[in-house]
């Protein structure tokens, strides 16, 4: 068998294996949970990764498959004749390699405007982080609460502080993570879009309690929402 022929057979088994890994791949919901238009923006990229990745993992896995099984040495064997490289594989390999690179960044940067979105919003609260727990206030209403509860299909803004040292807010159905710095606020927005009960936790290492800084966040409709609102105490004047 010629080197035209290997590279036909090689080449076929390539393709077929490419399309059947992007076939299993490409409806596969890489978030365990998406509850957050910010979400879905992630996860369709991690899809796009995966499936973009599948032709070069294929190519790596038959080059090395086909070229044990089919050139194998039988008893003794010395080396091989050298190779010296093939410039038109070389740039076809660079070129493709550089295409990709500048539409995966391309994709990712229109990914991250969009999760970014419009800095204006429905509904504010300020989130306040120490050792060890989270406090949760409702500007509009003077409410302050240990449990996160916001509206679902609505733009939401957050204000992000620490009152001692670094934590970091993360509710992983959201696709959010945002340090609280000591000093300084920052700020995340979000669009939830399924009703419902998520857990949160602090994502950065501060202290013997960070594995208990969890949260409890709770999406529900306006109307649930309000009525939840007006039960609650007043917080007091700091």
């Amino acid at each position: 068998m010629n080197q035209w022929r290997h590279l036909l057979v090689a080449g076929i088994a390539w393709v077929a294996l490419s399309v059947l890994a992007i076939f299993l791949v490409a409806g596969v919901q890489i978030l365990p949970v998406i509850a957050s238009k910010e979400a879905e923006i992630e996860n369709r990229a991690f899809v796009l990764l995966t499936v973009v990745s599948m032709p070069v993992l294929m190519f790596v896995v038959v080059g090395l498959a086909y070229s044990a099984i089919r050139f194998r040495a039988g008893g003794e064997a010395g080396d091989g004749p050298p190779v010296h490289g093939h410039r038109g594989f070389q740039a076809a390999w660079v070129g493709i390699s550089v295409l990709l690179v500048i539409g995966l960044f391309a994709y990712g940067a229109l990914g991250l405007v969009e999760i970014r979105g419009a800095q204006s919003s429905e509904f504010e609260v300020d989130v306040i982080g120490e050792q060890w727990a989270w406090h949760f206030k409702y500007p509009a209403t003077g409410v302050e609460s240990s449990e996160l509860h916001i509206p679902v299909n609505q733009r939401v803004h957050l204000n992000i502080q620490s009152s001692d040292v670094i934590h970091s807010f993360w509710v992983p159905a959201f696709g959010i993570k945002q340090d609280a710095v000591p000093g300084r606020v920052t700020q995340v927005y979000l669009t939830a879009n399924r009703a419902g009960t998520y857990p949160g936790m602090c994502a950065e290492l501060c202290g013997l309690g960070h594995t208990g800084m969890t949260m409890t966040v709770v999406v529900s409709d306006q109307a649930s929402l309000d009525a939840w609102l007006s039960q609650q105490p007043q917080a007091s004047p700091s």
